[in-house]
């Protein structure tokens, strides 16, 4: 079973003006995954896709997400 870490999160809004927050979060290697791999989702659990630095694609939607900014996990 793969092992996620959370790296940060991003506070978006889409064209509509709806707020979204997306998950960075890198899983880890192990046995079955050799090098770490970045996924993004939303909060509701939504998978999402980095387009470049500054929008997102959430895939069940269709809705690509512009950044606003960046937050930091808080340790």
């Amino acid at each position: 079973m793969s092992q996620y870490q959370e790296t940060r999160r991003f506070k978006c809004m889409g064209d509509a003006g709806n707020p979204c927050t997306v998950i960075e979060q890198i899983r880890i290697a192990d046995e079955a995954i050799s090098i770490p791999r970045t996924d993004y989702m939303t909060v509701d659990g939504e998978v999402a896709n980095r387009l470049d630095r500054k929008h997102f694609l959430i895939l069940m939607k269709g809705e690509v997400v512009k950044i606003k900014r960046a937050l930091r996990k808080k340790h």
